[in-house]
């Protein structure tokens, strides 16, 4: 991947982009998440309706850069803030806490013909927003005593849950890589992101917090089936999912990486899920 592919790729984004939505685009009152609020206040003012729009695309831009800023780093500055505009008009903030609005970036980034290209990018983008959502999450310690429940219930019985701060991102690209490539100065993104491409080990890749520090690493793809259906499947015994695990997985040894690292939090049986 040469510069001149990488300006190739911001300027086809750019393009893509270049619609009514550049402009200040009409504003939807039902998008706002105080509309009365806003009803009240700029209903009769065309100018201040005018310099509020202004102002939510200002502040779309600056949330979408803070949220995703590998995927800056990938597309240029002025290629993102165009995406958040499309974003902000497709997927508007439900809440007031804007730090919950961008998961749909990812999505929007992998449906853009004109960026089909570059099919790595809504990955990137999906890393991004793990490593966001990870920073947010709840601190939690683990519940040791939890975990005499293994000796002391039957499989049946027993429920487990990590950590709020873990996620999973699963690519058939390079991702990790692509992200460390993206991290050192401007000018050598080009030649890393080229090497990534070409050397890097795609796969599944866990994020978590060690104590309150953002740590990544490849997950073999056994252990991030398990690891997800822990996470998406809370309601099910560990019987279950065991029932279920791909052939090769090693529970016992998984474990005791899952504490080594931080990865679980506790378990439980299903009379406390009740």
């Amino acid at each position: 991947m040469s510069q001149s592919t990488e300006l190739a790729r911001q300027q086809a984004v750019l393009a893509a982009c270049r619609t009514p939505h550049d402009a200040a685009a009409p504003w939807d009152e039902s998008q706002a998440c105080w509309p009365a609020l806003v009803a009240a206040h700029l209903q009769t003012d065309a100018a201040g309706l005018r310099a509020y729009q202004l102002n939510a695309q200002a502040t779309a831009q600056r949330v979408i850069a803070g949220h995703f800023p590998t995927l800056q780093a990938m597309l240029g500055e002025d290629a993102l803030k165009a995406l958040a505009l499309i974003l902000w008009q497709e997927a508007p903030p439900s809440c007031g806490d804007l730090g919950e609005w961008g998961a749909a970036l990812p999505d929007l980034i992998g449906r853009h013909a004109d960026l089909q290209a570059w099919p790595w990018l809504a990955d990137c983008a999906r890393l991004d927003w793990a490593r966001h959502q990870c920073e947010r999450a709840a601190d939690v310690s683990l519940d040791t005593p939890s975990l005499n429940l293994l000796a002391e219930a039957e499989p049946e019985q027993l429920h487990m849950a990590l950590q709020p701060c873990v996620q999973l991102v699963t690519s058939d690209w390079p991702v990790l890589a692509l992200w460390e490539a993206h991290q050192g100065p401007a000018e050598a993104h080009e030649e890393a992101a080229r090497l990534a491409l070409q050397t890097g080990s795609t796969g599944d890749v866990v994020i978590w917090r060690n104590p309150w520090v953002l740590q990544m690493a490849p997950v073999a793809l056994a252990d991030a089936w398990w690891m997800k259906a822990v996470i998406e499947q809370r309601d099910q015994p560990l019987s279950s999912l065991l029932d279920h695990a791909p052939t090769g997985f090693d529970f016992s040894a998984w474990l005791n990486q899952a504490v080594a690292q931080g990865w679980l939090w506790r378990l439980s049986t299903t009379a406390d899920q009740a």
